[in-house]
């Protein structure tokens, strides 16, 4: 009697297959027929792979922008600190020099500043405000009961049942000490061009200049939210998870989340 090794041998490549097709999602590799047992191992080997960048492609994304931005921002910066140095007759500085200048600090933290400020006012204010048709907005008349609120408190601690917000809130805070510091550094430098004496921090915090670019970094913030939510009581952007269905009505509130 023929070994089984023997027997395999003489079905043929062709019969040494797997035997069904391995589950792959919406995008991935997938075993097809044809494919030897090998190929598909090495298949699943790349999927595991690829899984984790799939996973957390969104993040991988804007973080890669963010870094690019910030790293063109370097150089456009360095380049006016420079230009801005030779109007005044002085030396100019190098690349790493300028990122630790008070006008390159100052700027990354009015915007850091408001951004999350932006984001913490959202988070909060979604908990009792309401925007109809919104797909991201609670429905008023499905608010949570007093029970189900007096529930969740008894599960979850008060500081996780506000984490999320209080992230935001911290990092508010942590950027609005920067800017107050560097800002007050920035401020002080143009100041001695003109030979102005310098300010002190206290003073900074109530000067125009302090305000003037809180505000106007805020102002901005405020307004691109503000649009996006009414936006997108009407607009659909389809297959993002920032957008109601394409085929959805506009009253329907609430259903980015479903």
């Amino acid at each position: 009697m023929k070994s089984l090794s023997s027997m395999i041998e003489l079905l043929g490549p062709e019969r040494q297959q797997i035997p069904a097709a391995q589950a792959a999602g919406p995008g991935e590799l997938a075993w097809r027929p044809g494919d030897s047992l090998g190929d598909g191992e090495n298949l699943g080997r790349m999927r595991r792979l690829i899984r984790p960048f799939k996973d957390n492609s969104l993040t991988i994304s804007l973080f890669a922008l963010f870094v690019l931005c910030i790293s063109a921002q370097t150089f456009a910066g360095w380049r006016l600190q420079n230009e801005t140095l030779a109007a005044h007759g002085m030396a100019s500085v190098g690349y790493w020099h300028n990122l630790f200048t008070g006008a390159f600090l100052e700027g990354l933290a009015s915007n850091w500043q408001a951004a999350f400020l932006q984001l913490a006012s959202l988070i909060v204010f979604s908990g009792f405000l309401y925007q109809r048709g919104a797909p991201h907005s609670r429905d008023p008349n499905k608010a949570k009961s007093k029970q189900q609120r007096l529930e969740e408190a008894g599960r979850f601690t008060w500081f996780y049942r506000h984490s999320l917000f209080l992230a935001f809130l911290a990092l508010f805070l942590l950027t609005l000490a920067l800017h107050v510091v560097v800002g007050d550094k920035d401020y002080n430098e143009d100041r001695a061009f003109t030979g102005q004496l310098p300010l002190s921090i206290a003073a900074f915090l109530l000067s125009a200049k302090f305000w003037s670019s809180t505000l106007q970094t805020c102002q901005a913030e405020y307004l691109a939210i503000a649009l996006f939510v009414v936006f997108s009581v009407f607009l659909r952007q389809q297959n993002s998870a920032e957008s109601k269905p394409v085929e959805s009505s506009d009253a329907p509130i609430g259903e980015a989340n479903k």
